[in-house]
């Protein structure tokens, strides 16, 4: 929501001229985050100007910005890991969706603006990050600039545009705007919660979290397992081992959401076929890298370490139209990452945090090679049903206090 939203409605007059608090926590999240880069740059000082030493020869500015580059491509994910200071764009989107949705429901926007900052926040740091925070300040390295011109620009061929050619419609349209969310994931009765309405589309939070959650669930793979791929059945959330050894086959690892709103976990082929909404898609999946290690990369999207995944295969073709599997096949940005207080998920598995910390630690160490989805269960005698949290302690009546 923009500036001029919040000055326009009249009930929220005091925010008129004044940073949103989710602004105000970002700019502050983001100063945090330069310090952290700019520390490490000043204790890396040290070890660029100890090998200018040994090797006078080599202190062209071009080899030391060579070494930041390979210091940082090595140690900005683990830094990142450890310290994340903002919320995410989603984050900021609900949070400043609740404070409309409060003031609605009748709460004044000083009470509003107060719970919403209360109830959507950034992950709490971790004891990595606040020790590489404490570390005393070097002086920085000073490379100089090249005095060299740089060289003029290649002139671009002109190229003739070719006609175009309207494509022919394979079937309806695809819409999911008047498709309801799956009654398992709706909010249990009894529970208060507050509609915001994001991206166009309806979304119910109670306590500034959507409803029934997975619980932070993590069974951990015996020792002995090994080369196993990662199930993960859309319409439960459920994720397990897929493997040939009896003893492990099927055994649940942890729970995750995938898709948004009333597509969350939900198997209709125009879910799957609907971009940023839908689920993740059923299929056979692989990540990037060979490298267990590179697997993990940072998300400059999600704000966060993820495990990008990639279709090689989709399965359940008969169930789809043209159209549904063009648009299926054309979707992209799919990944395995840690799931944050308010968030849903754009066709990604979002884990909690323990849940994503441990499968983290099963894709980087290459015990995990692959990804498959089913739609429905695929290994029903060993699957238990979904650690849904179904309570919540928001009561609209502490919006009238």
């Amino acid at each position: 929501m923009s500036m001029s939203a919040f000055s326009q409605d009249r009930d929220r007059g005091d925010v008129q001229g004044k940073s949103p608090p989710a602004i105000r926590r970002r700019m502050s999240g983001a100063r945090a985050a330069a310090g952290i880069v700019a520390i490490c740059l000043q204790l890396f000082s040290a070890s660029i100007l100890e090998a200018q030493e040994r090797a006078p020869g080599s202190s062209s500015a071009a080899e030391a910005a060579g070494q930041i580059a390979d210091f940082f491509g090595q140690m900005g994910d683990q830094i990142y890991e450890d310290c994340i200071f903002e919320l995410s764009q989603e984050q900021i989107e609900v949070q400043q969706a609740l404070i409309v949705a409060y003031i609605k429901a009748g709460a004044s926007s000083a009470v509003a603006r107060k719970l919403a900052v209360k109830q959507i926040h950034t992950p709490k740091l971790s004891a990595k990050c606040e020790q590489i925070r404490r570390m005393p300040k070097q002086a920085a390295p000073v490379i100089e600039e090249p005095t060299a011109p740089p060289p003029p620009p290649a002139e671009k061929p002109v190229v003739a545009a070719l006609p175009k050619i309207p494509a022919k419609p394979v079937g309806p349209a695809i819409s999911v705007v008047n498709k309801k969310t799956l009654p398992q994931w709706d909010c249990a009765p009894g529970v208060d919660f507050v509609t915001i309405q994001l991206n166009g589309y309806a979304r119910k939070l109670t306590g500034g979290e959507i409803c029934n959650p997975f619980e932070d669930v993590v069974h951990e793979v015996p020792a002995g397992a090994s080369n196993f791929r990662l199930g993960y059945t859309i319409r439960t959330g459920r994720l397990f081992i897929v493997s040939d050894d009896p003893r492990v086959r099927g055994q649940t690892i942890a729970w995750a959401i995938s898709g948004r709103e009333m597509c969350r976990n939900n198997p209709d082929p125009d879910c799957f076929a609907t971009r940023a909404v839908g689920p993740l898609p059923p299929g056979e999946y692989t990540f990037g890298s060979p490298n267990g290690e590179q697997r993990i990369t940072f998300g400059p999207k999600t704000k966060r370490n993820v495990a990008g995944i990639y279709l090689r295969k989709l399965w359940n073709t008969d169930k789809f139209t043209p159209r549904q599997t063009a648009a299926i096949l054309a979707r992209g940005n799919i990944a395995i990452h840690e799931r944050l207080k308010g968030e849903m998920s754009e066709a990604c598995l979002g884990l909690e945090a323990k849940g994503w910390a441990y499968v983290a630690s099963l894709i980087k160490s290459g015990r995990a090679t692959g990804v498959n989805a089913y739609i429905d269960e695929p290994y029903p005698q060993v699957a238990e049903n979904p650690p849904i949290v179904v309570a919540s302690s928001f009561s609209l009546t502490s919006l009238f206090k």
